[in-house]
């Protein structure tokens, strides 16, 4: 399940969606929704109660790590606890994917646009927020969650820094080179800004990227780190190192009950041997943009497999299962509601399952092998037969529910590449890309093809990396490893089964975490991604080195042009043009094929009986849908 992060700031939103991708099992998406019998009731049942009561077991296919901070390497259900825990930023989500102030939080506002084309916001908080433990929330917090994460310190600890990418003065202050982050200002003890740069607007998704949330330093630091602002920018003490707090920053990552929640729960404890969280009602939460508070008093959060959350989920050992997608599990499902004693809500997912390709070694850094590829499997059928129905392909980094896709999809249609299913075209396109050598250098007739690189004769080997007891995987090693077509075209495809933290290191080649994480391996992965309402795909194929490093452009593809259509894509106010630029990255990407998509569905909700008020969408976090609903035990 990749469910989508209220960001607090543009780039936090790109960090999210890199990291949170997961393998496919089976979550995903379909154009016509099936009908759901679990329909909100449009008046409040007298037994609603007005105080968090109860307790909802809550399983996910995705393995918790009990990393909860999304600047390393996590997963969507470290996301998901992340989301329950921090809260009170100063920009607010609607159910329907909305952005607005949130006046919980804001007291007052206020937009400056500067003479050098660069716009700040002022943000004033209210007095009375609190994290769970009763410490007061200041502007100090908010200015604090910036500068931490941008900062060189952070970096030299191991962590993503690109939270202030978009502001005034990021690059000095996120290489060391400038003491103060001159585009955040802490102005008194309730009221701080932020100004983004000239170069960065206009910008299609404004208010998120001006949004900032609450930070506990001492938390992560001690009282003897302090944020300061002498008039040029905000700053640190001299005493915030990274060889100082190393030790105290690890240890903060993995926090439990210690933890100084903001957001709707605390974390009450993880059991790391069963994969195991158990949350609490934080009492000190206000409330989110319109005061809704959770009614819920328990939250257990597990770890379940595809194989066995349905029975599971019968046998009471968990209440609720979110974001399903393959068509066994969907009709086992329905099988289940039709016993009695369960419901489900089915919504379109804003994301897309697919085959990950890494473009800058072995075959795949040649376009005619992923053309190749993606002739070689029938995505119709391969759609078809995982999500039984309950999903459609698509032709590129999209999903069904995104509403600039629905109005452009006739031009789309007409513009992209479909890649049929054809051994013919895959042949064609491996010989028209040099594909016709055998192991001597000799003409190609059967087998391995070859091709001639550097002087030296490379194999069309692919490795693949996929992930442990994935439908996703299993099926594609029916459909594509084991096609004989693949074989008929002169390409072999060699599996290999990892963990999902091995897939991870291997996909940003981290080398921290081992020497052989930090060598191209492997040159497919199979994964599911989701979008925020904040479509901007510029991080994701940057050409920066730096941020390549840092976990960004898992593809590993450089391509001027589709960097440069990705950041234009979002550098506009107007509706038309967004559209359009969207079609043109759209179209760029689409002959690039950096992934190839393998489907786009719709997500089931299963749960019991005793969830009532279950109202989800591809748009919201867990954390927010949990807050509008209620358990009768």
């Amino acid at each position: 399940m990749f469910k989508k992060l209220l960001a607090v700031l543009l780039v936090a939103v790109m960090v999210f969606s890199l990291a949170a991708c997961k393998t496919d099992d089976g979550k995903d998406k379909t154009p016509s929704p099936s009908p759901s019998p679990s329909d909100v009731p449009t008046e409040e049942p007298d037994n609603k109660p007005t105080e968090p009561t109860g307790q909802l077991t809550i399983g996910n296919t995705t393995e918790l790590t009990g990393d909860w901070v999304p600047y390393w390497q996590n997963n969507a259900a470290d996301y998901d606890i992340n989301n329950f825990v921090n809260g009170y930023g100063t920009v607010d989500m609607t159910k329907d994917g909305q952005y607005l102030v949130n006046e919980t939080v804001v007291d007052n506002h206020e937009i400056v646009e500067n003479e050098d084309g660069s716009k700040t916001y002022i943000w004033t908080i209210k007095q009375d927020l609190t994290y769970k433990d009763g410490t007061p929330i200041t502007a100090k917090d908010y200015v604090a969650n910036v500068l931490f994460w941008s900062s060189s310190q952070i970096k030299a600890l191991g962590a993503r820094n690109t939270y202030g990418y978009s502001f005034v003065g990021y690059d000095e202050f996120s290489t060391g080179e400038a003491k103060e982050f001159t585009g955040v200002r802490l102005l008194d003890d309730y009221k701080f800004s932020v100004t983004v740069k000239a170069e960065e607007l206009p910008y299609y998704f404004e208010l998120p990227m001006f949004s900032v949330g609450p930070f506990n330093l001492a938390y992560w630091t001690d009282e003897n780190v302090e944020i300061k602002d002498d008039g040029n920018g905000a700053y640190f003490s001299d005493n915030f190192t990274a060889d100082n707090y190393k030790d105290k920053i690890e240890a903060a990552r993995f926090g439990t009950s210690d933890y100084p929640s903001s957001g709707p729960y605390y974390i009450e404890s993880y059991d790391a041997s069963t994969k195991v969280a158990v949350l609490k009602v934080n009492d000190k939460y206000k409330g989110n943009y319109e005061g809704q508070k959770p009614l819920i008093e328990t939250l257990i959060y597990k770890s379940v497999t595809s194989q066995t959350a349905l029975d599971e989920l019968e046998t009471g050992q968990v209440d609720l299962l979110t974001g399903m997608g393959g068509g066994d599990e969907i009709n086992a499902g329905h099988d289940l509601v039709g016993k009695g004693g369960f419901s489900y809500s089915s919504y379109p997912r804003s994301g897309y399952g697919k085959l990950n390709i890494v473009c800058d070694f072995g075959p795949t850094q040649f376009i005619e092998v992923r053309h190749a590829l993606a002739h070689l499997l029938d995505r119709n059928d391969f759609a078809r037969t995982f999500t039984g129905g309950y999903g459609s392909v698509v032709n590129g980094p999209y999903g069904e529910a995104m509403w600039f896709y629905q109005e452009t999809k006739a031009e789309l249609n007409e513009k992209l590449n479909q890649y049929s299913y054809s051994l013919e075209d895959a042949i064609k396109v491996l010989e028209e890309g040099g594909w016709t050598l055998n192991s001597e250098g000799g003409e190609y007739t059967e087998g391995i093809r070859y091709k001639e690189v550097d002087g030296e004769l490379m194999p069309l080997i692919l490795n693949w990396g996929s992930s442990e007891n994935n439908p996703v995987s299993e099926l594609l090693v029916v459909k594509l490893q084991n096609n004989p077509d693949v074989a008929a075209a002169g390409m072999k495809i060699e599996q290999t089964i990892l963990t999902w933290e091995e897939l991870l290191n291997y996909l940003y080649r981290d080398a921290s975490k081992g020497d052989k994480y930090g060598v191209p391996t492997f040159h497919l992965f199979n994964l599911a991604s989701g979008f925020t309402p904040v479509y901007d795909r510029q991080f994701e194929y940057t050409l920066d080195e730096e941020l390549i490093a840092l976990g960004y452009n898992s593809n590993f593809i450089r391509d001027q042009e589709l960097y440069d259509l990705a950041k234009n894509m979002v550098l506009t106010n107007d509706d038309d043009e967004f559209k359009q630029n969207f079609v043109d990255f759209i179209a760029r990407w689409n002959y690039l094929l950096p992934d190839i998509p393998l489907y786009s569905n719709i997500y089931h909700d299963f749960y019991n009986d005793k969830l009532k008020d279950w109202d989800p969408n591809d748009l919201m976090e867990l954390a927010d849908i949990i807050l509008y609903a209620y358990v009768e035990e």
